[in-house]
């Protein structure tokens, strides 16, 4: 924890959007400034932040709150009202795979080190940092419940489970693990009543490194095109189509004159 919270953030986000519903039968609404906040992590000592996409959509000012210098979980510095309030720009966002990334001009910061994902185990321990509901520096521990979970099968998304707790506030920060390494950046939870259940997920550490270099060098993502879509082969699609195993995926469709159709598929 020593290690780790020099390095996370809390983003305050000022917007602008539509404060009351208009009556029935009116065409006007009353639109007026509103605040939110989420979290994040210093990725890179140059003052580049990371953060969910969802947490500065819309945003017109962005301020991100970093810890006093001393910040180390004791009780001096818990009791320690001194922070530091700086403003960031948006570098890039990439709104699909809902991560962004912000700069803070002429500041040296502590960086995080992103964990190498492929060695990511099932059981491993691991720590979510951030300010759930505006409470700052707050520490939540739990296991990875899943390295690799799918879940839209629609989707080529995957996310890391976590059963430590994560909830409203918390989206953006770190999922770290022992070492204080980040394993992966808290995104959303499942909950049928709204509030942590045990069921969290974060986005790879693999995915947030290359969004980040990308970001950083482009202020996109640039994706390469393989020319070909793919689905999930369900139980249903096997039967239909006769197929000798009934899970993995196939190839739906191949576009013309794409790299695969090239490579023959």
């Amino acid at each position: 924890t020593r290690k780790v919270w020099p390095s996370v953030v809390q983003i305050n986000v000022t917007s602008y959007g539509v404060r009351e519903d208009a009556s029935r039968g009116e065409a006007n609404a009353v639109v007026g400034r509103q605040r939110s906040s989420g979290s994040g992590f210093v990725v890179d000592p140059d003052g580049y932040i990371m953060t969910n996409a969802h947490v500065v959509s819309g945003a017109q000012r962005v301020q991100i709150v970093l810890p006093a210098e001393n910040a180390d979980g004791t009780l001096t510095s818990a009791l320690s009202g001194k922070t530091y309030l700086l403003t960031a720009r948006i570098v890039g966002i990439s709104t699909e795979l809902d991560l962004a990334l912000l700069k803070v001009d002429g500041q040296k910061l502590p960086a995080l080190t992103l964990a190498t994902y492929s060695q990511l185990r099932q059981g491993e321990t691991v720590f979510a940092f951030g300010s759930p509901i505006g409470l700052r520096n707050t520490l939540t521990h739990g296991l990875v419940s899943a390295v690799a979970r799918q879940v839209d099968p629609d989707s080529p998304l995957i996310y890391v489970q976590t059963d430590a707790p994560i909830n409203p506030g918390n989206s953006g920060g770190p999922l770290v693990n022992i070492r204080g390494e980040v394993v992966g950046v808290n995104t959303f939870i499942v909950s049928q009543s709204g509030g942590n259940e045990g069921l969290g997920f974060a986005i790879p550490s693999a995915t947030a490194r290359t969004v980040f270099r990308q970001l950083k060098q482009y202020g996109q993502l640039r994706r390469q095109e393989i020319g070909m879509s793919m689905q999930t082969i369900t139980p249903g699609m096997a039967a239909g189509l006769g197929l000798k195993k009934d899970y993995g995926v196939i190839v739906s469709d191949v576009w013309p004159g794409g790299p695969a159709e090239a490579a023959g598929l």
